[in-house]
């Protein structure tokens, strides 16, 4: 009798560092699929999900044939708390694509704030009626932010009024307090964020649940509509194991749950307007291929050298604009695509790039307490500027491109009795900072000059200007022509009057499209180059950051790029089962990337 109230319960164990396979392990009580349990492992506890439980008479042989002894799971170690089954599916599927297991998955989508408190965040509702929908095409959106939020607050309402509940997913914290302010007009009280969302699960009226992906977790039976926001943002891949793209898991969930999936942005990815050219989504979408914005002034910056003998940072009309916005007691924004004095530095004998001795990346001349510093944007490392090239040890090292600190002193000279302020990396360390540097810059007006980080403090400026973006161009990857589009035309949009697109690569036509908001152009102009290449989304590109296991992989013809292996796979054939099987076995000591966004 005692062996009927007994069971083997499978748990997949949660965290980014997981195994392929489920752990087993005794319960006296049976336990759903789903539920969250507290498990032994090694000399310490971690969170898991329950992926099947039967009593440990149906598995005697599996018993027998295990090489170690069952622990058991403590009644006190179950959890009032559950994944649904679409969810884990949906992590299941996303494992098989990024060739890491399911446990890795559901670390990198379950944060540790949930996990501490699972309970709390992932109350058990698989009793609970769920709302059961029939499955639906995807819905575009592809037109400027004003529209765009004019179709979000319409699709809320049609929710609403069918008594279903809405996720809107943002890549950043800032664009949700952005799409808060929105979307929150005349419903406040049935908007909510990650801070309330305990309240927010139990609520009887339906509800609007604003989220980061950190958050994609939150579940309500009357959930039906999820919204992605910001669909080409860099920001929904992890930096860090398992290496994901957001998208690929909220799209599989949206699936697998039967839910309505909305994709929106100024610019879709060019894989998402791939699949809407091959009719993958739904008629419902609305995808303007012409983006309006402020008038925009493409210019060739090439210039002689000024007297000084030096190059001018500025063309003659970006400084008609400086002096205009300064003349108005208007504001300007002035984005340059890089960090520091100089994102790169050349041997001027064998033309090799200056690297980090530590992780190779490049290093970046700045400006530091008076004195010339390289600092690795990678790893954080510095080294002195008098050094020599690591290749023929040669002392003529040269700065290339234009950085933000460079663009900032080019301003502060031409006008001086302005403020100039720098919007990046190195100057606002946390949330914090930049709020309080774009504060400055509206209280007291002046020069802001910027990276991509500014793009999510800024919602609109009355002049902007391009300063330098031509240091991408020489980037050798096969995303940087979509990546230069996007900034240019995330400028361009957020300008009230007048921006100048200033480059001394006058001849590329991808940045005359950008600035005309020409989409439809840039679009079969590109997917042409990528389909000639067998590029993505035509192929998927798998990246192992070294060249050890090259021996191990012949199979699948790995290609050498820049110390690291790639796997080119069509794309539909993957993901291919023998090769996923194949990276299991390299171990964690390789770097492996799946469909990465760059392969350098």
């Amino acid at each position: 009798m005692k062996a009927q109230k007994t069971y083997l319960v499978e748990v997949i164990t949660i965290s980014k560092n997981s195994g392929h396979e489920p752990l087993s392990y005794f319960s006296a009580i049976k336990l759903q699929s789903g539920t969250l349990v507290r498990v032994p492992m090694r000399k310490s506890f971690v969170i898991g999900v329950v992926q099947s439980s039967r009593s440990v008479l149906s598995a005697k042989s599996d018993i027998r044939r295990a090489a170690f002894s069952l622990k058991k799971i403590s009644k006190k170690d179950i959890y009032n708390a559950s994944l649904a089954p679409e969810f884990i599916a949906a992590a299941e599927i996303t494992a098989a694509y990024y060739a890491t297991s399911t446990g890795a998955i559901l670390g990198a989508v379950l944060p540790k704030t949930i996990l501490d408190e699972p309970a709390t965040y992932l109350k058990n509702t698989a009793r609970k009626k769920r709302h059961v929908g029939h499955s639906k095409e995807t819905i575009l959106l592809q037109m400027e932010i004003t529209e765009r939020f004019g179709q979000y607050r319409a699709l809320v309402r049609q929710s609403f009024a069918r008594g279903n509940s809405v996720m809107f997913i943002v890549p950043t914290h800032q664009d949700g307090l952005r799409a808060f302010l929105e979307l929150s007009r005349g419903i406040s009280e049935f908007v909510h964020t990650q801070k309330s969302w305990r309240a927010a699960v139990s609520l009887p009226h339906p509800i609007l649940f604003i989220t980061t992906p950190a958050g994609v977790a939150f579940h309500r039976p009357d959930l039906d509509t999820i919204i992605v926001e910001r669909e080409n943002s860099r920001a929904y891949r992890t930096l860090a194991r398992p290496y994901i793209n957001w998208k690929i898991f909220i799209e599989t969930w949206a699936k697998k749950a039967k839910k309505q999936l909305v994709l929106g942005d100024s610019v879709l990815s060019v894989e998402i307007l791939w699949r809407e050219k091959r009719g993958d989504y739904g008629e419902s979408s609305l995808v303007r291929w012409r983006l309006p914005g402020a008038l925009t002034r493409l210019v060739d910056a090439k210039s002689p050298q000024n007297e000084r003998g030096r190059f001018e940072i500025f063309s003659d009309e970006l400084k008609k604009l400086l002096e205009k916005a300064m003349a108005e007691n208007e504001e300007i924004f002035l984005f340059g695509a890089r960090k520091g004095l100089a994102p790169t530095t050349v041997c001027g004998e064998c033309g090799t790039i200056l690297e980090c001795e530590n992780c190779k990346a490049p290093l970046v001349l700045h400006y530091r307490s008076g004195e010339r510093v390289y600092i690795c944007h990678a790893c954080g490392s510095q080294r002195e500027a008098a050094t020599r090239c690591a290749y023929c040890k040669s002392w003529k090292l040269v700065p290339l491109g234009i950085g933000t600190e460079v663009i900032a002193r080019a301003a502060k000279e031409l006008f001086p009795k302005y403020n100039v302020y720098i919007l990046d990396k190195d100057h606002a360390r946390n949330d914090a900072r930049a709020k309080n540097i774009v504060k400055k810059f509206r209280d007291t007006g002046g020069i802001l000059v910027g990276t991509e980080l500014a793009f999510s403090y800024l919602e609109s400026v009355p002049y902007s200007g391009l300063v330098s973006v031509d240091a991408l161009f020489s980037i050798p990857d096969f995303g940087i022509n979509e990546r230069i589009f996007y900034l240019v035309s995330r400028l361009r949009e957020m300008t009230q009057k007048e921006s100048v697109v200033q480059t001394r690569n006058i001849g590329k036509q991808v940045l005359a499209w950008a600035a005309q908001g020409n989409i439809i152009d840039f679009y079969l102009s590109e997917i042409a180059e990528r389909e000639s290449l067998l590029y993505p989304p035509f192929s998927v590109f798998i990246k192992i950051d070294s060249l050890l296991p090259r021996d191990k992989l012949l199979k699948w013809n790995p290609e050498i790029y820049r110390n690291s292996l790639i796997i080119r796979m069509p794309r539909d054939r993957w993901p291919d089962a023998e090769l996923a099987e194949a990276l299991s076995l390299l171990g964690p000591r390789f770097n492996i990337k799946v469909d990465p966004e760059s392969i350098l």
